[in-house]
């Protein structure tokens, strides 16, 4: 027999039931949960928010950020968001190293450690970082103090070497420009480099060769008389100039060669010896005179027959053959026993022995000079060649003041 429930009893139960159901209600909580910026509309009756993230299945890593934190208390209207760790490998400069990070892509992370824009990268800055992590080889971009020519910059470049990050500065090395520090020198931050501009500019330079004056003694002319048997010619050369630049500024210009194009030609010029025949009254008187004059020049004119070595000073001998005036008013003839000294008086009569290989001279000074240090006399051409090697130059000398 069924039980039959009063209808007021009913009404009752069913009104209390909604009034735990109205209640139950009141006690929910709406909220928005952001995963890594995607947002989720919540309902829940959870008083935290570890509570309401553990409600919707969300686990948090020790990399992981959630804010509020997890013990916080939930309000109606409450915002919570949930950032994932995200392991990003880093090999900057050669070096290895992993952070974690909670930013979506590498540029986000990136700014997190001021790396400059300029740093070379071995992926896009905007690529996303996953779950997973991502892995990036980075040169960074540094400060170079750069001096080109004397002109002053700066640069700022991921190069690796000195010498790359003058190629990024559009800078074009010479064979003959200096860069300090080298150029496989490694590039390090607020570095000072400095290129030295060098450059050698050769130029051609005409010039004349002056021509040699050559006398010759001849009979065939009166004593006293001179006659041009051939006409001296200058000869042509071209000389090469080297110019030495540094950073635009001249520094050294020398001569490094010199062509003959056309050989100077000698002027030869015939002096007369003939004396005319004596008469049959000055026969005696001449031969007389003929014996004192010959005295005479024997003791004035050099002479190099069986010549003992000179035993005195040693010193540095020259030789010249520039036709000139001598400082004692003579022209000067290179093919005469004639030499320069600064200082002994004009016709004093010097021997002159080279100790190598014995030759002795004997000169008559009518000229000063040399004045290049070290060196004591400038013998002529023919006196040079007497005791020495023309091609030489120089040679070592034994000089006496006779």
């Amino acid at each position: 027999m069924r039980k039959i429930i009063p209808l007021a009893v009913a009404g009752g139960v069913l009104v209390a039931s909604g009034g735990v159901f109205g209640a139950a209600q009141a006690l929910a909580k709406d909220v928005e949960v952001t995963q890594d910026g995607v947002p989720m509309n919540v309902r829940t009756w959870d008083g935290t928010v570890g509570g309401v993230l553990e409600g919707q299945g969300i686990e948090l890593g020790e990399h992981d950020v959630v804010a509020p934190g997890p013990d916080e208390k939930v309000i109606d209207g409450q915002q919570i968001s949930v950032r994932y760790g995200r392991a990003l490998r880093l090999t900057i400069d050669g070096q290895a190293e992993t952070v974690w990070t909670t930013a979506l892509t590498l540029d986000e992370a990136l700014a997190e450690r001021s790396i400059r824009d300029e740093s070379r990268l071995s992926t896009s800055r905007t690529a996303p970082i996953s779950r997973q992590g991502l892995s990036v080889t980075i040169d960074t971009a540094k400060s170079v103090n750069l001096t080109i020519g004397g002109e002053p910059s700066t640069l700022i470049t991921p190069a690796k070497t000195v010498g790359e990050a003058l190629t990024e500065a559009n800078v074009t090395l010479g064979p003959e420009d200096r860069v300090e520090p080298a150029v496989e020198t490694p590039v390090t931050e607020g570095m000072q480099v400095a290129v030295q501009k060098n450059e050698n500019k050769e130029t051609l330079k005409p010039v004349e060769i002056p021509f040699k004056t050559v006398r010759k003694n001849t009979a065939s002319l009166p004593s006293g008389t001179e006659k041009v048997e051939t006409k001296g010619v200058n000869g042509k050369a071209v000389e090469t100039w080297v110019e030495r630049f540094e950073n635009g500024v001249s520094v050294k210009n020398e001569k490094i060669a010199t062509k003959v194009e056309k050989e100077a030609v000698d002027e030869v010029i015939l002096v007369g010896t003939r004396t005319a025949s004596p008469s049959p009254r000055a026969s005696a008187s001449a031969s007389s005179s003929a014996s004192s004059s010959a005295s005479s020049r024997s003791s004035s004119a050099p002479s190099n027959s069986n010549l003992t070595p000179a035993n005195g000073a040693s010193c540095v001998a020259s030789n010249y053959w520039e036709p000139q005036p001598t400082a004692n008013g003579e022209r000067f003839d290179p093919n005469a026993m004639t030499a320069a000294h600064k200082t002994l008086p004009f016709n004093t009569r010097v021997k002159v022995t080279n100790p190598r290989n014995g030759k002795t001279v004997i000169v008559r000074i009518n000229d000063r000079g040399p004045y290049i240090a070290g060196r004591c006399l400038d013998l002529s051409r023919a006196a040079f060649a007497q005791i020495g090697d023309l091609g030489s130059g120089v040679m070592t000398v034994n000089y006496e003041v006779l």
